[in-house]
């Protein structure tokens, strides 16, 4: 891709300069954009929680139906920034352009199908969960509004890894932090009412969902067309439609798939440390709260590694996809070992912030110190999961993701319960994640020298 051609496109020219330089300039805007998301979610939760137990029991049980819907969106909006990215790297800026284009429609049809199939099997849906009495009307409540925008809930989503795939990771960062602050604004002017708005209560903070979304998706979708040239207007058959989709689908459907069988997973360990009573819950439930705001500098390192790596191997530089891969592993290990280290004196603090029960606050601190030391890892086998779809390769990362969480995961975890308690459950966990993380090495490492190996024939018949 020649520089002139990235810059007609608005496209960032990420198969030239240093892949170093590249990887810092994407990951802090994503990073924050996470932590928005992060903000997001908390907002509605202790929005919710004012309004007493019932209500948030309510929100507890929407929490895997609207999961549901946001895998099968990750997953599209996967599938969307690696086969966008691939086509800016073999210069097709027409495939660019349809392929952003078709998978937004597809992100509207699928959601809308899902919320249809939901909305007519709710109150069964609900029941199914557990739900009864006032939490699940208060359920039922939330998720009829939540149907209503589910179209267009999830558009901002799969945009914004569409405008990744062209190298630029600030415009997302500010369409979700912009998500962020408007659902934050309008949570409790919606759930408690103020002057001539009613209190909606917990359907207060679907809608606010709801129009917040819709907003920033009206700005994704402007932001793609005029600036950075990714939408068309131009109608090129029902074949190529048809085939662009296959494209997407080919990686959103095992990734979507590996997106749900991680809360599965967890839900079985959940079981397992629920066997050790409420105090063990609570410490863990902490624990992954902390744990997960460590993670969010490898987080924006794996978003930004799936346009640099799709951008390269769309235009036959192995090199250049090798040194990504291996770069963002060398950081991951360093960012693991730094969280590690800082968790030995800051873990009982930390811990003491969510409970003064000293049998929770220890428990909080042993899940750290396990679970951050076992991370070293963590990061090269999720980004090497980014790397197996950025290739389009998704069945590789979904096999990678199943022999993690079902091979690995679950009978470690099983069996630190038996052996050493809830400390074994922290232990198998951090052993799965080591184990894991040695496979990922080991098999992108060989996928990628026989990329090297073909190229390097293909460059002898060249020859």
């Amino acid at each position: 891709m020649t520089a002139e051609h990235a810059s007609r496109h608005n496209h960032i020219d990420l198969t030239r300069g240093s892949v170093a330089g590249h990887i810092w300039r994407m990951a802090p805007p994503m990073a924050v954009g996470f932590l928005a998301l992060m903000t997001f979610n908390l907002a509605d939760t202790w929005f919710v929680s004012r309004l007493g137990t019932q209500p948030l029991a309510a929100m507890g049980f929407t929490f895997p139906v609207v999961m549901l819907f946001y895998a099968a969106s990750m997953g599209v909006g996967l599938g969307t920034s690696s086969c966008v990215s691939r086509a800016i790297g073999a210069r097709d800026h027409d495939r660019v352009q349809h392929l952003a284009t078709y998978s937004l429609l597809l992100s509207v049809l699928l959601m809308s199908l899902l919320a249809g199939v939901g909305a007519s099997i709710l109150p069964a849906l609900l029941s199914g969960l557990g739900a009864e009495g006032g939490a699940k009307a208060l359920a039922a409540r939330y998720l009829g509004v939540w149907f209503l925008f589910a179209p267009v809930v999830t558009l901002p989503m799969v945009g914004n890894n569409a405008i990744r795939a062209t190298g630029d990771t600030v415009r997302p960062a500010l369409i979700m932090c912009s998500a962020a602050l408007l659902n934050v604004a309008l949570d409790p002017l919606l759930i408690f009412g103020w002057g001539p708005v009613p209190a909606l209560g917990i359907a207060g903070a679907a809608l606010a969902t709801g129009l917040a979304q819709l907003t920033t998706a009206g700005w994704a979708i402007w932001l793609m067309h005029r600036k950075c040239r990714l939408l068309t207007g131009r109608w090129t058959g029902a074949g190529a439609l048809l085939r662009a989709w296959g494209s997407v689908m080919h990686v959103a459907v095992p990734a979507a798939a590996t997106n749900l069988l991680f809360p599965v997973t967890m839900g079985i360990v959940t079981r397992l440390i629920a066997g050790f009573g409420d105090a063990a819950v609570a410490a863990t439930a902490a624990g992954q709260r902390i744990e997960h705001f460590a993670y969010l500098v490898p987080m924006g390192m794996g978003s930004a590694l799936v346009p640099i790596i799709g951008q390269n191997w769309g235009a036959g530089r192995v090199d250049r996809v090798r040194e990504a891969w291996v770069k963002t592993n060398i950081y991951g290990v360093l960012y693991a070992v730094l969280c590690a280290v800082l968790m030995i004196p800051l873990a009982r603090p930390l811990a003491r912030c969510f409970s003064r029960d000293p049998t929770v606050i220890r428990l909080i601190t042993h899940y750290l110190w396990i679970i951050l030391t076992g991370a070293i890892l963590q990061h090269s086998l999720v980004h090497t999961g980014f790397s197996f779809n950025a290739i389009r390769k998704p069945l590789h990362a979904a096999c990678l993701t199943f022999f993690r969480l079902v091979v690995m995961v679950l009978p470690l975890a099983w069996l630190g319960s038996r052996l050493f308690g809830v400390q074994g459950v922290y232990a198998g966990l951090a052993t799965a994640t080591v184990l894991s993380g040695l496979a990922a090495l080991a098999w992108f490492r060989r996928i990628i020298r026989h990329a090297e190996a073909a190229a390097a024939r293909a460059d002898q018949r060249l020859a």
